[in-house]
């Protein structure tokens, strides 16, 4: 079932990378018509842990509104879910949360102005409130360079910046793309935030996020 779903094209190809026809929705809706099989799928109790991850990323992605109290579940766990490691890149570094975040970027496309857009904006509200926690590259800070994402990126920005435990990611550099983007939304918090990260960690690739916050020399 997984692979009519998710690596099929429309007219049947396989697609040995299930990103290819979760990304081309995007420009042809049908690929919608998707969404119940996957939601059962998602329901089916033997579903393997890897489909089942497939299935939240693809609904996340295209708007489905009964999946994201499922991604906000899941960022409530933290490094507590189940879901944590199942995918990785080559270097092994777990990249399950930043599709997460990904997915429910793109899933704005198709759930802005419907009754699905609260029920993202909460799923997204939850990924950003481990971003002192987790690895998420590049995803999260554009997931959240949204208005309604301001409050959860102040608060986590404002949280991170004074942990003083190790982590196993660059938490400053990850902190300071997420207060770039609040930067875009909400200037008169992101300045003092930004002045607390560059206390807190000087470094050239700090300074170069937090530029269009403060000056670069600050």
């Amino acid at each position: 079932m997984i692979r009519e779903l998710l690596f099929e094209d429309l007219d049947g190809t396989f697609a040995p990378d299930p990103e290819t026809v979760i990304d081309a929705a995007a420009a042809d809706p049908r690929y919608l018509d998707r969404v119940p099989g996957l939601l059962a799928l998602l329901a089916a109790p033997g579903t393997e842990r890897y489909h089942r991850f497939l299935a939240v990323q693809a609904l996340a992605s295209w708007g489905c509104g009964a999946v994201y109290p499922v991604v906000a579940a899941t960022a409530e766990a933290g490094r507590r879910s189940p879901w944590l490691g199942v995918v990785r890149d080559l270097t092994g570094r777990d990249r399950t949360f930043p599709e997460l975040a990904g997915a429910v970027a793109e899933g704005r496309r198709h759930t802005a102005g419907t009754d699905a857009e609260p029920a993202r904006i909460a799923a997204l509200a939850a990924l950003v409130g481990l971003g002192d926690e987790l690895f998420f590259d590049w995803q999260l800070a554009y997931a959240a360079d949204e208005p309604a994402a301001a409050d959860a990126v102040a608060e986590v920005v404002a949280r991170g910046v004074d942990r003083t435990d190790e982590a196993d990611f660059d938490r400053v550099l990850q902190l300071a793309g997420l207060c770039a983007v609040l930067g875009r939304h909400d200037r008169a918090r992101a300045v003092p935030l930004a002045e607390r990260l560059l206390r807190k960690d000087t470094r050239l690739s700090v300074r170069v996020h937090l530029r269009p916050v403060v000056a670069i020399g600050a």
